[in-house]
């Protein structure tokens, strides 16, 4: 994360040193770092009592320096609002603290409670705010080119590749849209992952979206032999944070959002996981069927159908479906 600046971490000091005891500063220190000695850290003898102010800058420089200030900051609304130990604390200065972690060029997310990063500013892999090893909920959205193989023996290289060029923008517009962020790519589609927020109406609409623009780019714009296909698939699941890609690909919920795409997904459709659809508002719902897969679970499956009309560029179906779309339809 970005530098805490003095005048932040001063008034953070000041906020521990004000609110609590020594004792209950230490409690909260290894809430974040584990088996936190205050006196290893100061260098004062066990003996003698150490000064709040004292322990309130040590305490906070250490955890600045584990990169865990966004935690505490978490950890110091957590308390003002439910207590401690069985003991409320009035944490003066959250206001300034609050208004720097903003500045910082974060925002908060209500649902998983965590400070993300504010796309406005920054987009990062983890959105400033997953860590390595941890465990986290996903909603992953996978994405592939039908017949990869034959479009590329059947046209020019040139013509493949802007055509492929295309579609990573179109699905780039969609995923980013929606605060997702892309994971993989490798050409003939890709994985992108959403975290905060909706995350499973997100992916969902983003997918949807994605198969909206094919479908119109093959309408009007197709440079190929013939139009191409994509499937789509969305599955939601826990996964441990990491950067490392083999991880990453052997994730259970990784692999399973690229068994569904694969094994239980036609061309121009998507189909998402019974734990997706569950999370979905009564309109996205609604334009799903269920289906039985070859493994005799329940998928549910959403196929394009359009017709022409005339509509105002406010209308609330065309906003849900397609927010950053530049085309009228409805979906039927």
């Amino acid at each position: 994360m970005k530098r805490i600046n003095s005048s932040l971490i001063s008034t953070t000091v000041r906020a521990l040193a004000q609110s609590m005891t020594t004792k209950i500063m230490i409690i909260l220190a290894k809430k974040l770092i584990t088996d936190y000695d205050i006196y290893k850290r100061t260098g004062f003898p066990a003996s003698i009592a150490i000064p709040n102010k004292d322990a309130a800058r040590q305490i906070v420089t250490d955890i600045v320096k584990q990169d865990k200030f966004l935690d505490l900051v978490l950890l110091l609304v957590e308390i003002g609002d439910k207590g401690l130990m069985g003991r409320k604390y009035a944490i003066p200065y959250m206001r300034e603290i609050i208004s720097g972690v903003f500045d910082l060029g974060y925002i908060y997310d209500s649902s998983n409670k965590i400070f993300v990063e504010n796309p406005k500013y920054s987009m990062t892999r983890n959105w400033g705010a997953l860590k390595v090893g941890e465990e986290y909920t996903l909603t992953f959205l996978r994405l592939d080119i039908v017949g990869n193989s034959g479009i590329v023996r059947e046209n020019p290289g040139d013509k493949v590749e802007a055509t492929y060029t295309i579609l990573r923008e179109i699905t780039q517009k969609a995923v980013h849209s929606r605060n997702g962020r892309i994971w993989g790519w490798d050409g003939d589609g890709g994985l992108a992952v959403f975290f905060f927020g909706t995350k499973n109406q997100s992916a969902v609409m983003a997918a949807m979206e994605i198969l909206h623009e094919v479908y119109f780019h093959n309408l009007i714009d197709n440079r190929l032999t013939k139009p191409f296909q994509i499937r789509t698939a969305v599955h939601s699941g826990p996964f441990h944070y990491t950067d490392d890609e083999a991880e990453l690909k052997a994730s259970e919920s990784v692999k399973r959002v690229i068994k569904i795409e694969g094994n239980f997904t036609k061309p121009d459709t998507l189909t998402i996981s019974p734990v997706v659809k569950l999370m979905l508002d009564a309109l996205a719902a609604n334009q799903f069927k269920p289906f039985k897969g070859s493994d005799q679970l329940e998928y549910y499956n959403y196929k394009l159908r359009f017709e022409v009309f005339v509509a105002s560029e406010n209308s609330p179906l065309l906003q849900l479906f397609f927010p950053t779309t530049r085309w009228g339809i409805l979906h039927t």
